[in-house]
């Protein structure tokens, strides 16, 4: 029988058409073996795959190595082959969610966590992925409940009461965020970014030492934080303990010299007290780190109109205000230096 060409490109493009996967994208048809844009790792397991293409577990493995090297397009390629070769596996759903979630496709990552946990709905990690994903998208009446689910299910689930914490700090509830921030401390027998999130919690409620024992607890549980440091150099500062400040600040700085901010608070501490050249050294050095860090020229012209040298004053509340045009500490100095008029 002859066709004319025209009904020769209609049956090849149905064919392309139902080709296509579920969302409208093309499963791998060509092998990856000899693609050099993907890792070693990656085209070991698409000789697997060549050679036993109904292999879920192949695709499966792939598609994680995939994701960890970004290619994010190819990894949910994969995840879906072996969708469609193994219906059941709820674990591939909730990757493939995870493949979504990070090329921002947001609803399609939606819907996969919503398949894994319909496929088994006492599965603990898709109970877990769906309510993690509710918490990131902030819809948090939603993700309240899911975390209610997951904890009935698993009530010794650390990260869950983890992100549970995150979920009721960010919906105001500091009270709740507190009770799960230390029953996930209470299951790990120590967590950095539990102990790091009581000790800002209590900070902002001034409770200063309970904010100190927290911070301490997370240098503790890692030696090298310099921003754990950091936040018990400030509450000293604030408690007006410079000495203890001061220790701190330094601490921070031997682990991370590029923290600029740990300079700049020091600086302040040094100028409180009169040391305005030691004083000037530190807001110096903060910005060498950070060029465009307006409070620092503020304060080092602050420090020069305190030792009487005016025009090194003036230089740095011009500098201050070209960075920011409406520093009002950096306009009042000009005022009283005679540089520019006041306003009132």
């Amino acid at each position: 029988m002859r066709y004319t060409l025209p009904f020769l490109m209609l049956v090849f493009a149905l064919i392309g058409l139902f080709s296509t996967g579920c969302d409208g994208v093309s499963n791998q048809s060509k092998s990856l073996v000899n693609d050099t844009t993907i890792s070693l790792e990656a085209r070991e397991w698409s000789k697997k795959i060549d050679h036993s293409p109904d292999i879920a577990e192949y695709y499966i493995q792939r598609a994680e190595v995939l994701n960890n090297e970004k290619r994010h397009d190819l990894a949910i390629l994969d995840y879906q082959q072996a969708i469609e070769l193994e219906p059941d596996n709820c674990a591939t759903y909730y990757k493939l969610g995870d493949a979504y979630f990070a090329s921002d496709q947001t609803t399609k990552a939606l819907d996969q966590y919503k398949l894994a946990e319909s496929t088994n709905p006492n599965d603990v990690q898709a109970v877990f992925k769906h309510a993690q994903f509710l918490y990131f998208v902030r819809q948090f009446d939603k993700g309240k409940i899911k975390f209610g689910k997951l904890l009935n299910l698993d009530p010794e689930h650390a990260e869950g009461h983890f992100y549970n914490a995150m979920l009721h700090k960010e919906d105001g509830d500091t009270s709740l965020a507190i009770y799960f921030f230390k029953k996930t401390i209470e299951l790990l027998g120590a967590d950095y970014n539990s102990s790091m999130q009581l000790g800002a919690i209590y900070e902002l409620n001034s409770a200063f030492d309970q904010s100190i024992k927290y911070y301490q607890q997370a240098i503790n549980t890692d030696p090298r934080s310099d921003e754990a440091y950091y936040a018990i150099g400030l509450i000293y500062q604030k408690m007006g303990d410079n000495t203890l400040a001061m220790k701190n600040y330094q601490n921070a700085i031997d682990i991370n010299a590029q923290h600029f901010l740990a300079y700049y608070n020091a600086g302040n501490i040094l100028a409180s007290d009169g040391n305005y050249t030691s004083a000037i050294d530190h807001f110096e050095i903060c910005l060498r780190l950070k060029e465009d860090f307006a409070k620092a020229y503020n304060r080092i012209g602050q420090c020069f109109e305190l030792l009487k040298i005016t025009d090194k004053a003036i230089e740095n509340y011009l500098k201050c205000l070209e960075i920011d045009p409406n520093f009002a500490l950096a306009k009042d100095g000009l005022v009283r230096l005679g540089k520019i008029k006041s306003a009132n």
